[in-house]
C-alpha cells in the first residue's frame, strides 16, 4: 500500500513538472519584460518590417514585407489568442513594404491603419486600400510634422511628407516615403523608409532634430541615401539594415557600410543576424540575444 501511494506521489510530481514545462515553453518566445519597449527587426528578405511592442502591451507593425513570411514571423512574437496589430503602418507604396500587410489584414485585427496618403495603380495597393475599408478600419495620412502618441512616455515625431499629398500619384515613391522617430522617454529610433539623400537635406534645412540611438538605415542600404552629413546630424548608436541575402541590387552599397564604419556606428544586418532585437526601459537600450 505505501508503495502505491509513493507511486502516485511520484506521478503527480512527474505531471506538474511536465505542465509547468509546456507552459514554459508556450509562454517563453512571447515573453517581452513588462514595462519595457521591444522593437524587433524582422528578417523577411528584402523588404521592411518592423514590429514594436509597446510597455502595456500594443503591438504596432511598420510595414510587412515583400511576400506572406510576415505572417510566420509575428506569431514567433504574438501569441495566437492575441491576434492583434493596434497600429499599421505603412510608409510608402512599394511592394517590398506592403505586400506582406495585405496578409496581416485578412488574418489580425487590425484597430488603426497610417500612410503618408499616396494613391498607386499597382493591384497590391488597390487590394490593401479595398481591404481595409471592407474591414471599415479607420486609416489617417499624414500630412504635416506631426506628433502621434501612443501611450504615456512613448510617442512618434512624424517629420516626412510635410504636405498632404492625399490623392496623388508619383514616379517616385520613395521620395514621400514616411519618416519618422519613435521616443521612449530618453530613448529614441528613427525609421527612414526608403526616403533617399533629397530628403535627407530637406530635413536637415529644416533643422529637424534628427539625433536618435538607433538609426533604420534608409532603402536598405542603397547609395542614394544615408550620407555623412546626415550620420552627422543622426549620431546613432545602432544601424539596421534590412535587407536580403543575395539580393540583386547590390544593397547595402560599400559607401553606405563605410560611411557607417567611419562614424563609429555599430552595424547589424537582417541578412547576417537574422531578427534584430532590441529593448528599452526608456534610458537604455539592450540587444537581445
Amino acid at each position: 500500500m505505501e508503495k502505491k501511494r509513493i507511486n502516485q506521489v511520484i506521478g503527480l510530481v512527474t505531471l506538474l513538472v511536465l505542465a509547468n514545462l509546456i507552459l514554459i515553453i508556450y509562454f517563453f518566445p512571447f515573453s517581452t519584460q513588462k514595462g519595457k519597449l521591444q522593437v524587433v527587426f524582422l528578417d523577411i528578405g528584402q523588404g521592411d518590417a518592423i514590429l514594436i511592442q509597446t510597455p502595456n502591451g500594443k503591438n504596432i507593425l511598420i510595414d510587412g514585407g515583400p511576400d506572406r513570411t510576415i505572417i510566420y514571423k509575428l506569431s514567433s512574437y504574438i501569441p495566437q489568442n492575441r491576434r492583434r496589430i493596434d497600429l499599421m503602418i505603412l510608409t510608402h507604396p512599394d511592394v517590398d513594404h506592403l505586400t506582406g500587410l495585405i496578409e496581416v489584414l485578412k488574418y489580425w485585427d487590425v484597430k488603426n491603419v497610417i500612410y503618408n496618403g499616396a494613391e498607386d495603380d499597382d493591384p497590391i495597393y488597390q487590394q490593401w486600400q479595398n481591404l481595409i475599408r471592407a474591414k471599415n478600419i479607420p486609416i489617417f495620412a499624414i500630412r504635416k510634422e506631426q506628433i502621434v502618441r501612443i501611450e504615456k512616455d512613448l510617442y512618434f515625431n512624424f517629420f516626412w511628407p510635410d504636405k498632404d499629398i492625399r490623392g496623388q500619384y508619383f514616379d517616385n515613391d520613395n521620395f514621400y516615403s514616411l519618416v519618422m522617430k519613435l521616443n521612449f522617454k530618453n530613448n529614441s529610433i528613427l525609421f527612414m523608409g526608403d526616403a533617399e539623400k533629397d530628403v535627407e537635406e530637406e530635413l536637415i534645412g529644416r533643422n529637424i532634430n534628427l539625433r536618435a540611438d538607433i538609426l533604420k538605415v534608409a532603402h536598405h542600404g542603397s547609395k542614394n541615401a544615408t550620407s555623412l552629413k546626415f550620420l552627422e546630424k543622426v549620431r546613432p548608436v545602432y544601424a539596421v539594415v534590412s535587407v536580403g541575402k543575395d539580393n540583386p541590387f547590390g544593397h547595402p552599397s560599400f559607401r553606405v557600410i563605410s560611411n557607417l564604419k567611419r562614424m563609429g556606428i555599430n552595424i547589424l544586418r537582417t541578412d547576417k543576424i537574422g531578427d534584430i532585437i532590441f529593448r528599452s526601459n526608456g534610458y537604455s537600450y539592450e540587444l537581445a540575444k
